[in-house]
This record gives structure tokens, C-alpha cells and sequence, in this order.
């Protein structure tokens, strides 16, 4: 997928503004496989690999013009993947376990700050009754904190993953 004049949020004059991104060309594959090993037991594999890449942009910095062409955009993992097993019947005791991985990424345009890859972990319990049910839900569990985003409000500050979070929920079911 080819994006042409696309507008990008970029720092101007210190404050948040609104530029031309130029061109990017955007190339992968997903893939994703589920298997019922029991009716209440499955298992799920997802694979994507994307190459996200500046075609043609150039851009300010410092207050040089830089043509970033053939640069991977910023945040862009060219891998992720994941594996989840769970047991879910229609009542009763419920539970998953989910391993993620992300790849590395570049956290700038020039392409000079390289993340490294990271992996979390999430699992849950819980029971379902026909009407409602109770599930204890954790996420992140291993407590990794990788950049995962880039902030609006200047060069080189990142949002990181939000840390390890145990929830406690009721849903009914209408």
C-alpha cells in the first residue's frame, strides 16, 4: 500500500503542528492459524511482518532538510507475533495464557535510535455462569516497559507500555 501526501503530526517551532508527510510504502503479510485440540480447548498462533518504509519525505532537522527515503517509519516493528491456549466452555472454570513479542523498532525518522525487541505475558481465570461471570484478568505480567509510542509533546519522549495491571471483573450476559 503506497501513501502519498499524508498529513504527520511533527514538532513545530516547539509546539504540536501538522506537515506533509510525502510518500511511504507499507508491505507485509498476517497470518494467523486456531486449532480446537477439545471443544473447550484451543490454541492460537499469529505471525505479522510488516515493512513499513519512507519513500519519499523530507523532512527538518535541526534545521536541515534530510531525505529519509528507504528509512523505516518510527515505532514500526517489522515482526510481531503471538500464542494463546485457553479454556473456554459455555460454563465453569475459564482460563488463557497469552505470550506477545514485538520486534525491534526505530524510535526516530533518521533511523539512529534502535529499540529492542520485548515480550509480555498475560494470563486469566475466571468462571462463567449462564447468566453472568467472574473473571481475574492480569496483563503485561513480566512488568516490561519498551517505548511503544511517540509523544505529541516534543522530540524524543515516549509513551512506554503501561505496567503489569490485575483487573477483577463481573459481566452479566443478556
Amino acid at each position: 500500500m503506497d501513501f502519498e501526501n499524508l498529513v504527520v503530526a511533527q514538532n513545530v517551532n516547539g509546539l504540536p503542528g501538522l506537515t506533509n508527510g510525502g510518500s511511504d510504502r507499507f508491505k507485509g503479510v498476517e497470518i494467523e492459524t486456531e486449532y480446537h485440540f477439545l471443544p473447550a480447548l484451543a490454541g492460537r498462533l499469529t505471525y505479522a511482518y510488516h515493512d513499513a518504509k519512507f519513500r519519499d519525505s523530507v523532512q527538518l532537522f535541526d534545521g536541515e532538510p534530510l531525505q529519509l527515503r528507504g528509512n523505516r517509519l518510527e515505532m514500526s516493528a517489522r515482526d510481531q507475533g503471538s500464542a494463546e491456549l485457553s479454556w473456554a466452555p459455555a460454563t465453569g472454570f475459564n482460563a488463557s495464557v497469552i505470550y506477545q513479542y514485538v520486534g525491534d523498532r526505530f524510535l526516530n525518522k533518521r533511523n539512529t535510535a534502535l529499540a529492542p525487541s520485548y515480550e509480555t505475558w498475560a494470563a486469566g481465570i475466571g468462571y462463567r455462569f449462564p447468566r453472568w461471570e467472574i473473571r481475574l484478568q492480569g496483563e503485561n505480567l513480566n512488568d516490561t516497559r519498551p517505548p511503544v509510542s511517540e509523544s505529541e509533546f516534543g522530540d524524543a519522549q515516549y509513551y512506554i507500555l503501561p505496567a503489569r495491571t490485575v483487573r477483577l471483573r463481573l459481566s452479566t450476559h443478556f
